[in-house]
């Protein structure tokens, strides 16, 4: 839990750089994202993901999926 605040749901293109994976939305803002497992299988591609806002651009991960591009 996240002391009552709701996940944000956000959509943008999965990007995988040296310093791991982060999310670039179409408006430019860009979340760093913290995740337990690899997502490499987004690198690049439209996703939809939902999290825990930990910082001003910064997301613990709860759920990702593809979404049409």
């Amino acid at each position: 839990m996240s002391g009552g605040k709701a996940p944000l749901r956000l959509r943008g293109v999965m990007r995988l750089g040296e310093r791991g994976p982060w999310l670039e939305e179409a408006d430019g803002t860009v979340w760093r994202i913290e995740a337990g497992e690899d997502l490499a299988d987004y690198a690049d591609r439209p996703v939809q993901i939902e999290g825990w806002q930990r910082g001003a651009s910064h997301l613990e991960l709860l759920w990702i999926g593809s979404v049409a591009g």
